[in-house]
C-alpha cells in the first residue's frame, strides 16, 4: 500500500474511485464540483492524497480552502473535498489513513476547524466519528454536517 500525493496525473482515477462507491452517491449540488476546472482547481491546492495497492488506485481524500462570504476579514473555509475508497478495498483502514493525513495538512497550516458533509444514513457518519468529527446538524441539502477542532487533538 503506498500513498502518494494527489495530482492532477491522478484525475482520471480520481473520477473511477468516485463513481464506485455505493454510499455518498453524487448529489445533484454536487455536480459543478466534477467538472475538470474545479476538480484540478481542488488538486492543486496540495491538500490531498490518492492510494495505491499493487497496480490499482484504491481511494483518494483531499482537502481544500474555499473562500468564505465574510469580504471584511477574509476568512477563508477549511473543507474536507472528498474522501471515498473504492467498495473492495474499504475496511482496510485505507480511509482511516486518508483522512490523517488531509486533517494533518490543514492543522500543520494553522487550520483551528475543519468541516464536512456526508449523507447522515450512511457508514461514513460512524466512521468520522471514531475519527475525531462531530455532528454539527444539516445543512441546506440535507447532508450531516461534521466538524473537527484542531483544539481537540492537543
Amino acid at each position: 500500500m503506498e500513498y502518494l500525493k494527489l495530482s492532477a496525473e491522478h484525475l482520471k482515477e480520481v473520477y473511477d474511485i468516485r463513481f464506485s462507491v455505493n454510499e455518498n452517491l453524487v448529489h445533484a449540488h454536487q455536480i459543478q464540483y466534477l467538472q475538470r476546472q474545479q476538480a484540478l482547481d481542488d488538486i492543486a491546492q496540495g491538500g490531498g492524497w490518492i492510494c495505491r495497492v499493487g497496480e490499482e488506485y484504491a481511494g483518494y481524500g483531499f482537502g481544500i480552502y474555499i473562500p468564505s462570504d465574510d469580504q471584511i476579514n477574509y476568512i477563508t473555509h477549511a473543507l474536507i473535498g472528498g474522501l471515498f475508497v473504492r467498495p473492495e478495498y474499504q475496511g482496510r483502514h485505507i480511509g482511516t489513513e486518508l483522512i490523517k493525513r488531509v486533517t494533518q495538512w490543514f492543522f500543520d497550516k494553522g487550520t483551528e476547524q475543519i468541516e464536512l458533509t456526508t449523507d447522515s444514513n450512511s457508514r461514513a457518519v460512524e466512521f468520522y466519528k471514531k475519527n475525531g468529527w462531530q455532528p454539527e446538524g444539516l445543512d441546506e441539502f440535507g447532508q450531516l454536517v461534521m466538524k473537527r477542532n484542531r483544539r481537540d487533538d492537543e
